[in-house]
């Protein structure tokens, strides 16, 4: 384990894996290595192929602290000094909603050398307000429970009775924990999806992009990486067959490979 300083002063907490060209791993709404142990196989895949996987705690989950008040611009603050502990260069992949992490550090000139998203939940025009609003009321309240269960069954979609299964299982305490980043997330994507020029927002994004998505996922998900490889220059589209919305890192790991090898 390792840590870097943000300049906000918040602590930020990682792994690397490996010895090569930099790729910093940035997970979505709630991962953190506690959890998250497919990310984590993914990052030692890399390491086995020659690279640097950089497998970290996003601000407010896990190992890593956190300080108010949160900003995209301070989660891409977090990403530049890790690009700066690997040597100064780094690709970035993202999954989910780390997208809006990685989107925003591609296009703020901080040494990312290359971009891959798996799957980013952005749809143009998607209004998360209510959404936001019931959840910071139930963070208020410091009903973490309730707030990951709106967010799983209201914002993300999925059965009542499949989110009640979930609560069971031995992860749930340690997403639970991280409840209050839920916003975080929520926010990130709210403002991407209300921009009305997506490919404003994203000129600055010069560098090799790909966007990932599996054949098993939610619905609505392969058309949303499609839109946004029309709103990035450089970028390529490419399907994982028989993989949903968490791929497997044996799936993902040797697509990345040729991607960031190409």
């Amino acid at each position: 384990m390792s840590t870097v300083t943000s300049p906000d002063g918040t602590v930020i907490d990682y792994d690397s894996h490996g010895d090569g060209p930099a790729v910093i791993l940035i997970g979505g709404a709630t991962q953190h290595r506690a959890i998250d142990e497919r990310t984590t196989r993914a990052a030692r895949l890399l390491a086995a192929e020659g690279f640097t996987a950089v497998d970290y705690d996003r601000r407010g989950r896990g190992r890593s602290g956190d300080t108010a008040p949160w900003a995209l611009e301070r989660e891409v603050e977090d990403v530049a000094a890790l690009v700066e502990a690997a040597g100064g260069s780094a690709g970035l992949y993202s999954s989910s909603s780390g997208a809006t992490v990685a989107l925003a550090a591609a296009s703020a000139g901080i040494g990312v050398t290359s971009l891959a998203l798996y799957e980013p939940p952005l749809f143009p025009g998607a209004d998360h307000t209510e959404h936001l609003a019931e959840l910071r009321a139930l963070l208020a309240a410091d009903k973490l429970d309730d707030a990951m269960r709106y967010n799983m069954t209201a914002v993300i979609g999925l059965p009542a009775e499949a989110v009640a299964g979930m609560a069971h299982s031995p992860g749930w305490p340690a997403m639970v924990a991280v409840a209050r980043t839920l916003v975080y997330d929520l926010a990130a994507v709210h403002d991407v999806n209300l921009d009305p020029d997506w490919r404003r927002r994203w000129a600055g994004v010069t560098v090799p992009t790909i966007v990932y998505s599996g054949d098993r996922t939610f619905p609505g998900l392969p058309e949303a990486a499609d839109t946004v490889v029309a709103a990035i220059p450089h970028s390529r589209r490419r399907i994982l067959p028989g993989q949903d919305h968490g791929p497997a890192p044996e799936a993902i790991v040797p697509v990345l490979l040729e991607f960031l090898r190409g």
